[in-house]
């Protein structure tokens, strides 16, 4: 497979062929001879995930706005004073 998009769609007829098989994830991937990491990596993206946007969202300043919520890709949730060096700075640890 050359391309991305040939490799998701690959990927998403294996998922397809696992739903439709009754079978459990691990069944699935033995039988077949499906690394079972590859497998449960690609079931993430197909899921929703692979959409999730990736950057930077801008943020507009509201009068009404008092408190930004940062959420972390490792599930981590802070919720801060509008104080944009603060916020820059929590970025960057990331």
């Amino acid at each position: 497979m050359n391309n991305s998009k040939e490799k998701r769609s690959a990927m998403r007829a294996m998922i397809e062929d696992w739903q439709s098989s009754g079978k459990s994830k691990k069944e699935y991937c033995l039988e077949k001879g499906i690394n079972d990491a590859r497998f449960y990596y690609w079931y993430s993206r197909i899921n929703g995930k692979e959409d999730t946007p990736r950057g930077f969202i801008p943020i507009e300043r509201h009068s009404g706005i008092r408190e930004i919520e940062v959420f972390y890709p490792n599930g981590v949730k802070l919720k801060v004073n509008v104080d944009l060096p603060l916020l820059a700075q929590l970025i960057r640890l990331y």
